[in-house]
């Protein structure tokens, strides 16, 4: 071993011959004779950033849980494919959360969230939309806002009104519908959404509106739209209704007064379009009586039967999907920055390939989403993707068993055997409703057997059917 005088003149030597090594290189002691002087270790390269605006805290923590439990299930599954991410969550219950996001490095460019429309009015306001690119976790921004100044990442109310839309009109061919909607802002929103764009189709709507606090004039409230009669003097109430698919924007928890109300009015026929507050009600929960919805449909973003390996484990929901769906996304929208709107507008529409949890999301050329929303049914254990065939043969059970009630015929033979293949069990007719009163109003039954029509009558369209 050298001495350290030896390695100091050594040093000195080769500064002044050559001069072309470090001073820092020399000091080393442990350098051995003859090695070849190395460079300074490159620091690591710094992965993808993603940063999440959540509440950790307050009656959405539990959502953002399950966001966050998809983004993580994400950064595994890409670290197995060689991605090492930076996930950053930012929660938006505590003070100065806009300064803890600020703080982050401008590579950590794409946000997802927030989850509250106050939290993105406060991020609006400081300016944080404009220094970063915010993918939204609500339905819907500040007006003009969207594909300007900020994205969205989540299913939108008209999403909603498409998905049905393109469910009754291209797939069951229904051109005339109905609304039901309750007197308040939700419901006058979401029947005026679709009054839109209905029109644009040129189709007519037929509307109705009823109290939500007083279920017992329910049955009165629909009555124009289901416009009854009485069948040969017999009570039976026959329904001269003009549309085939009736909305009803109301949450779960009213559909069997609903539905009842329609039956007291003699209305069982019609294809009932709901919205996203069904699936929140029925999801993962037993639907009594399920056979009275054969003919009811909702939209919703999630499909455990189309989800990815990854998110297949039991518990796993929309919101794990979304946090999935995100991560994956912003990691391959490949921002280190800021780019302006356009340029984000059009990676978002490239990456748009990386959402396999969810529905699909486009994004057109004003940077507005579009998620193609599935179509569920109400069933005994909660949901289920709707089963488009088999739906339009038990519609058309229902009309034929309807068209044999209105002739006065049954709908069972002599030995009780139903006359009409592919039938759910039938609800009862008529049901008695609250009167304004309070008091029990009960409809005249429905009449005795009669001989079968050899023709049965599976047309309701605007005319009574004749009795044979």
């Amino acid at each position: 071993m050298r001495s350290p005088r030896y390695r100091l003149r050594f040093c000195a030597t080769a500064l002044t011959l050559a001069a072309v090594l470090s001073l820092t290189a020399c000091q080393l002691p442990f350098l051995k004779r003859g090695a070849a002087p190395t460079a300074p270790a490159a620091p690591a390269a710094q992965g993808p950033c993603v940063a999440l605006a959540l509440p950790a805290s307050g009656p959405y923590a539990p959502i953002s849980g399950k966001i966050g439990r998809g983004a993580a299930l994400a950064r595994q599954e890409l670290a197995a494919d060689g991605i090492t991410i930076r996930l950053e969550t930012i929660n938006t219950e505590a003070p100065g959360w806009l300064d803890k996001l600020s703080a982050l490095p401008p590579a950590c460019a794409v946000v997802g969230g927030p989850l509250q429309a106050r939290n993105y009015a406060q991020a609006r306001s400081a300016g944080a939309v404009d220094q970063r690119a915010f993918f939204t976790f609500l339905p819907s921004l500040e007006q003009g806002d969207e594909g300007a100044r900020a994205w969205r990442f989540f299913p939108s109310p008209q999403d909603q009104i498409d998905a049905l839309i393109a469910f009754a009109a291209d797939s069951l061919n229904i051109r005339t519908y109905g609304a039901f909607y309750p007197s308040d802002a939700y419901g006058a929103r979401m029947t005026g959404l679709l009054e839109q764009s209905l029109t644009r189709r040129n189709m007519p709507l037929h509307k109705a509106a009823y109290d939500p606090a007083d279920a017992s004039s329910w049955s009165t409230a629909v009555a124009p739209l289901i416009n009854p009669t009485q069948a040969g003097g017999n009570g039976t109430p026959v329904p001269q209704t003009a549309f085939e698919a009736l909305f009803l924007p109301d949450s779960w928890k009213n559909m069997d007064m609903l539905t009842t109300s329609l039956l007291y009015n003699g209305e069982d026929r019609l294809v009932l379009l709901g919205t996203t507050l069904w699936e929140q009600s029925l999801s993962g929960r037993q639907t009594p009586n399920a056979e009275k919805y054969a003919l009811a449909v909702f939209p919703g973003a999630w499909n455990a039967a189309r989800a990815p390996r990854a998110l297949q484990a039991p518990g796993n929901d929309f919101w794990v999907a979304l946090g999935y769906d995100f991560t994956r996304f912003a990691v391959n929208l490949g921002l280190n920055s800021r780019l302006t709107t356009p340029e984000i507008t059009a990676r978002a529409g490239r990456a748009a390939q990386m959402i396999r949890g969810m529905a699909p999301i486009t994004w057109d050329g004003a940077g507005v989403a579009h998620q193609r929303l599935f179509i569920f049914q109400p069933s005994p254990t909660g949901i289920s993707p709707l089963n488009l065939e088999q739906f339009q043969q038990t519609r058309t059970a229902v009309l034929q068993r309807a068209a044999l009630r209105m002739q006065g015929l049954p709908a069972v033979d002599a030995e009780g055997n139903p006359l009409v293949p592919g039938l759910p069990p039938a609800a009862d007719q008529t049901p008695a409703m609250p009167s304004q009163s309070g008091t029990a109003v009960q409809p005249a039954t429905t009449p005795a057997a009669l001989p079968l029509s050899p023709t049965p009558q599976p047309s309701y369209k605007l005319r009574l059917p004749t009795r044979r």
